[in-house]
């Protein structure tokens, strides 16, 4: 059998439809329908989300817009779970020294007066950067002047307080002029603590308006030129003590006007010793 005959019966075991010469490609069959409703679902989710956000969102305004006066509304305690703490461990905290609580608010009243409003914010002035007010406390009780003050009780564990007045001596040098007894160094002034649980507004406070006396603390001997406290007395973190200070029936010379300042603490405070 020659060379070209086997060549021949070679060709024939393919027939000429099945080679072309090249290999074929077998693709996979395409998947875009299952993909493109996958993307659509998460699109009409994504949206659905969104519009319940808007909704829940313009709900809360809606209630905002009906809440009760600000006033009114509760105080939360800043400081969760330290009295769980201290009260079933045996914790030793660290020891501090008594701290001073300035007046939030220091307005002065006149029953001479019963619907005037003293000035307010008497220190402000015009910086680089605007109106400041500094934290200046105006304490200033005479015959026929009366001074309200309220207190934020604010550190936890210093809840032992004591209201305390401090006056300069005659040749003390003040940022501001102050004003003591023309020739006592004493002064009786009549303390009565103020039905004063919310924070006071100092621009409302009038002999006509000033919270109700709640009850009658005593009389405190302030001294010139020294720091003279009253009792202590538990005070709550959290909580707002107010008072009305004036002069003491059998006070002959009472007569007080005192600034207190950024750097040195005049008129009245409180004292606030740790109590844990």
């Amino acid at each position: 059998m020659g060379q070209h005959e086997v060549d021949s019966e070679s060709y024939t075991l393919l027939d000429n439809n099945d080679y072309d010469g090249s290999e074929k490609r077998h693709e996979p069959p395409t998947e875009s329908s299952p993909r493109i409703l996958v993307i659509f679902a998460g699109l009409v989710v994504f949206l659905m989300i969104d519009l319940l956000a808007f909704a829940y969102i313009g709900n809360l305004l809606l209630d905002a817009r009906t809440l009760e006066d600000p006033d009114d509304m509760e105080f939360r305690n800043a400081y969760i779970g330290l009295d769980d703490l201290y009260q079933y461990h045996d914790i030793k905290p660290s020891h501090y020294d008594k701290i001073i609580n300035e007046p939030r608010l220091s307005a002065q009243i006149s029953p001479k007066a019963p619907d005037k409003l003293f000035p307010i914010d008497a220190h402000q002035w015009l910086s680089d950067f605007g109106v400041l007010s500094p934290p200046d406390r105006h304490f200033q009780v005479s015959n026929q002047i009366q001074t309200v003050i309220q207190f934020h009780i604010l550190d936890y564990g210093m809840e032992k307080c004591a209201l305390a007045v401090r006056l300069p001596n005659r040749s003390a040098v003040l940022p501001h002029p102050f004003t003591l007894p023309a020739t006592q160094n004493t002064v009786r002034l009549n303390v009565c603590e103020l039905e004063a649980g919310r924070p006071l507004k100092e621009r409302q406070i009038t002999w006509s308006s000033r919270p109700v006396c709640r009850r009658q603390l005593g009389i405190l001997t302030a001294k010139v030129g020294e720091e003279v406290e009253m009792g202590s007395f538990s005070c709550k973190s959290g909580t707002f003590i107010g008072y009305q200070i004036s002069c003491a029936d059998d006070s002959a010379e009472c007569d007080i006007d005192v600034w207190t300042n950024h750097n040195q603490t005049w008129g009245v405070f409180l004292n606030q010793y740790q109590t844990v």
